[in-house]
């Protein structure tokens, strides 16, 4: 199961569907695997940040409007600056998503427990409205059972898509076990 989320693909064995049974796209899917090495600001994920953030821009023509008004201005002197130098230089107008990359916009990260960074992760999953399913392999292990509570009461009430995968059974929690023929078994342990 494990092996075919990492290969997971639109001909993949395995098939994720979103609540109208249209198949998810393999960009639809968010895996995390190490959730002590995941890395909030890894390149993917902020070039989806900086993409939602471009939008919101062209969503203010008036915010835009004045960020690019001050992006030419900065232009101009930097363009004034390259007349004057004995080099030929050239330059080019930057764009909103260039600026937001140069500015260096990250995800702030200060988690300074495993159970904060889970929270992080999550709060991310929310914000990249692109991501359809989260998929936390081999995590719960990690938790008592009280924080595993207050997790998915947080993924419930965000109304967040949210799958574990876990190798053994979590004790007090309703689970779904799937065998090696894909059938699909409920267990409620409360």
């Amino acid at each position: 199961m494990v092996r075919n989320l990492y290969q997971y693909d639109e001909d993949s064995e395995l098939k994720f569907f979103n609540r109208k049974f249209k198949s998810l796209k393999p960009s639809e899917l968010m895996l995390v695997t190490d959730i002590l090495g995941y890395d909030v600001n890894a390149p993917s994920l902020l070039k989806l940040v900086h993409a939602d953030l471009e939008n919101q821009f062209n969503e203010k023509p008036e915010v835009k409007s004045m960020v690019e008004k001050l992006a030419n201005t900065i232009t101009e002197l930097i363009a004034y600056e390259c007349l004057e130098n004995e080099l030929d230089l050239e330059y080019d107008e930057i764009t909103i998503l260039e600026l937001i990359k140069a500015l260096g916009v990250k995800i702030e990260t200060q988690s300074d427990t495993i159970f904060e960074k889970m929270f992080e992760v999550l709060q991310v999953y929310k914000y990249l409205n692109k991501k359809k399913l989260l998929v936390f392999i081999n995590t719960l292990s990690y938790f008592k059972r009280e924080e595993i509570a207050q997790i998915l009461e947080y993924i419930h009430l965000s109304d967040m898509v949210v799958l574990f995968l876990e190798p053994r059974k979590i004790d007090g929690f309703a689970q779904y076990i799937l065998d090696e023929d894909y059938f699909l078994i409920t267990e409620s342990n409360n």
